[in-house]
């Protein structure tokens, strides 16, 4: 099947590691101009040599951090000097800590969601008109699965992750006025660094061993294993392609079958 993502210039935010790393090499393996962006910048310059073997095209690296104005305004502006125009935007970026309700300061809220709620909500805003102007573009979002399930240790990620399932159909009537397709993938458990440290936070904050809040949260996952980012990194790959351009508004959760509901 061909994406028709060959020479798409393809932003994608925290892209240094597990899931975000997953789909820039996934979207150079397509052809596309890879542009990743991180706090990393050591981690960003090896992912960018990678993907120009793959896609052999350029790729760029831009570190920066994602939870200011100001860094989100320079990333769009380096981008848009360097390629001329933005396809595909994927926002990954921002890893919200786990912990007890009563435990966590305000100021941790203020921080993860400066880079995961707002780092997502600026991003979009600051690539929407460039999209707009050039006659369309693709807004994949990655939002975790904590957003349709609440967990008294994940209050923090869950709330932001449900507004940003929201921002996302919201946006994406907006879109669809000028052509600009938003969707998002949610993700649960995913084999990732960031999990392993979810885990641990959260074994501390309910008083259990890593060991039993691994095992409670691999058990729905009737495929007897977790995603790998790859998996992931796959459905972003499809929603920003050609081949779903009859797409928008929606969020697919990618669980392998642990979600009950009738309605992912």
């Amino acid at each position: 099947m061909n994406l028709e993502l060959t020479d798409k210039v393809v932003v994608v935010t925290g892209a240094s590691r597990g899931i975000g790393r997953a789909i820039a090499l996934g979207m150079a393996s397509e052809g596309a101009r890879v542009v990743a962006v991180a706090r990393d910048k050591a981690a960003l310059d090896k992912l960018a040599g990678e993907a120009r073997d793959r896609s052999k095209r350029e790729a760029v690296a831009i570190g920066a951090d994602l939870s200011r104005l100001s860094e989100v305004e320079r990333v769009v502006d380096e981008v848009r000097r360097a390629c001329g125009r933005i396809d595909v935007l994927v926002n990954n970026a921002g890893a919200i800590r786990g912990g007890g309700f009563l435990e966590i300061p305000d100021a941790q809220w203020l921080d993860d969601w400066s880079l995961k709620l707002m780092g997502y909500i600026r991003m979009a805003r600051a690539v929407f008109p460039l999209m707009k102007a050039q006659g369309g573009g693709r807004i994949v979002n990655v939002v975790g699965a904590a957003a349709r399930n609440p967990t008294a240790t994940y209050l923090a990620g869950g709330a932001a992750n449900a507004a940003l399932v929201n921002f996302t159909k919201g946006l994406a009537d907006l879109g669809a006025e000028c052509g600009v397709l938003v969707t998002a993938v949610s993700p649960a458990a995913t084999r990732t660094e960031r999990w392993d440290q979810l885990m641990e936070q959260q074994a501390k904050a309910a008083g259990k061993t890593v060991d039993e809040i691994r095992a409670a949260s691999q058990a729905p996952y009737k495929l007897g294993r977790i995603a790998t980012p790859e998996d992931i990194a796959d459905v972003v790959c499809f929603l920003a392609s050609a081949r779903a351009s009859f797409i928008t508004g929606i969020c697919i959760t990618v669980d392998g079958g642990a979600t009950r509901g009738v309605y992912a």
